[in-house]
């Protein structure tokens, strides 16, 4: 059945043709979806951490602020004029009204910040931690004018503090034992690391400080592994080259989002699995694709439904058709659907039974007719042989050939015994041979440049074939082909089978045919006799059409070597 008048496959185009534009148009809508949830996370991430890093930049920067108020302020630059006072008891009383200063300063801030004032004129330290003493060798080697992450010992433990010195005077940076006054603040990293705890309390994501020289500041459940594989992402660290936006990090899509700290020169990263944002939209995506595949798997079963109840007997009943109409009258459709379609078939079958019956009944009688014209070609072409075979034997007798006139008699009576044995319509291959062979030795007797080759496999020799089917295409090759050559002429006759056909060939090196002589031959085995044009090339087809069905052929083919080769195809089991 052509695609166009086939039921089944326009109901399954037009469930499929239903379901793309949904799952398309769906697709579309999930992916811009997600495309703007994507957008607001970034957004909402971006204000969180510039949020955050401006917390930490005020706090910073009023630190920074109060040590340059430090340096301004006329009781704390009384410190490096504090060895100038006589009296021990001013001199302790001044250093503890600035080291209460200092730690009013401390209390009024977010964070716990260690402030120190050193003046190198008087060698005296005030500071908020009482275990520091004036040093101005350790100050020297950490100074630093601008925030900066050190390692500082207190108490001979080592800490990890942000540091920064104010000088006053300004022009004394480089050389400081000549400084009026500096101002040390630190304050240590766990003040960073507690805010960023805090921030990891609000969110789903991780954040962490980093450094362009490679420094990490990471919260307390931070995941090391993810924050140095963020990390190689952030390349140059610099305010152009730190951009926000989704990487890839061991196979998973991640949301990072960076703010550049200005007090510190430190970066606030933070990372959040894109999963975790997408969850609901991708759980919904799940809920959809599965409605969808279920809808599908019951599309393919109501398909499958039709096509077992309907399309499939709808196709055996059409293919049943069909072989009708190949001529194969013995069809039957002995399938049982339960439904329908059962009355059909059963209705199909005795038509095809009754018509069966009527074909046999037009075979039986055309066989019998054609029987009876074989009979009659026979009563009509012996006779004549017969007489040339006498005078043959008569002009042999004459030139006293006594052993060619035994052969020829021998042979001659071959001949007719097996021509005129009537009750049986077919015969084996093997005596078919025989008839031919003893043919073509008649025949050598009267040309004397006649010669033939049989080769036919002994497997074919037990093959049923109609009598006296292959001797009048033998007959054809001497009188039509060999007996007007004027060379050498050679009669072979093989024989080939395969796994469907069995194929005896006829072939002569004679005279041949034109091409106007094939168009004959060819039109001569199709169309029936008339007065004009002999029957046994049409004779012999049907006969081997009727015995062995419509695969069975007559074919001619000119050789080119010269003469004709005719071949005789039969199916097998026929």
């Amino acid at each position: 059945m052509r695609l166009r008048e086939n039921t089944f496959t326009k109901i399954m185009t037009l469930i499929v043709l239903l379901l793309i534009p949904i799952i398309v148009l769906y697709t579309l809508s999930i992916r811009t979806s997600m495309d703007v949830i994507k957008e607001e996370m970034k957004s909402l991430k971006q204000k969180d951490v510039a949020f955050l890093a401006s917390e930490i930049d005020r706090s910073v920067t009023t630190l920074s602020t109060l040590g340059y108020l430090l340096t301004e302020d006329i009781h704390i630059q009384q410190l490096q004029n504090l060895h100038l006072i006589e009296s021990a008891y001013i001199r302790n009383d001044e250093k503890l009204r600035i080291i209460e200063r200092l730690r009013l300063l401390n209390v009024s801030q977010r964070w716990d910040t260690q402030y120190s004032v050193l003046a190198p004129a008087s060698k005296q330290l005030v500071s908020t931690n009482p275990y520091l003493s004036y040093d101005l060798d350790s100050v020297q080697e950490i100074y630093t004018p601008s925030w900066k992450y050190e390692e500082m010992i207190i108490q001979n433990i080592k800490h990890k503090r942000f540091v920064r010195h104010i000088v006053k005077p300004n022009s004394k940076v480089n050389d400081l034992e000549k400084a009026g006054i500096i101002v040390e603040i630190s304050f240590p990293e766990e003040h960073l690391i507690r805010d960023l705890d805090t921030f990891k309390l609000a969110g789903k994501g991780d954040p962490f400080l980093v450094h362009k020289d490679g420094s990490v500041i990471r919260n307390r459940t931070s995941d090391k592994t993810m924050t140095d594989s963020i990390q190689q992402f952030l390349p140059g660290m610099t305010t152009e080259s730190v951009t926000d936006g989704i990487i890839k990090v061991h196979g998973d899509d991640f949301l990072v989002t960076t703010a550049h700290l200005e007090t510190l020169d430190w970066y606030l990263v933070d990372y959040v699995p894109l999963a975790d944002i997408l969850k609901p939209i991708v759980k919904s995506q799940i809920l959809f694709y599965g409605s969808v595949t279920l809808l599908l798997v019951m599309s393919l079963l109501a398909g499958y439904l039709l096509y077992r109840n309907v399309q499939r007997p709808i196709g055996l009943l059409i293919r049943s058709v069909k072989r009708l109409q190949d001529g194969n009258y013995s069809a039957r459709i002995t399938a049982n659907p339960k439904n329908e379609f059962t009355y059909l078939f059963h209705r199909f079958n005795d038509m095809a039974a009754n018509t069966e019956q009527l074909i046999q009944k037009l075979y039986m009688e055309e066989i019998r007719t054609r029987e009876a014209n074989v009979k009659q070609l026979q009563s009509q072409i012996n006779p004549h042989f017969l007489y040339n075979c006498f005078a043959l034997i008569r002009s042999l007798a004459r030139l006293d050939k006594k052993e060619s006139v035994m052969k020829l008699a021998m042979h001659l009576s071959k001949y007719y015994r097996y021509t005129t044995r009537v009750e049986k319509p077919s015969a084996t291959l093997k005596d078919e041979l025989e008839l031919i062979e003893s043919y073509l030795e008649i025949q050598k007797f009267h040309i004397r440049h006649l010669s033939y080759e049989i080769d036919v496999p002994e497997s074919m020799l037990a093959l049923e074939i109609p009598r006296l089917l292959l001797q009048p295409l033998a007959e054809n090759a001497v009188i039509h082909g060999i007996e007007r050559f004027a060379g050498d002429g050679i009669i072979t006759i093989s024989g080939d089978s395969n796994d469907r056909y069995h194929t005896i060939t006829i072939a002569d090196n004679g005279v041949g045919v034109t091409e106007e002589g094939m168009r004959k031959l060819e039109m001569s085995v199709m169309n029936p006799p008339n007065d004009g044009t002999g029957c046994a090339l049409w004779n012999i087809r049907q006969r081997i059409v009727y015995q062995f069905g419509s695969e069975a052929s007559l074919t001619f083919r000119v050789r080119p070597e010269g003469g004709l080769a005719v071949s005789v195809t039969w199916p097998h089991n026929s």
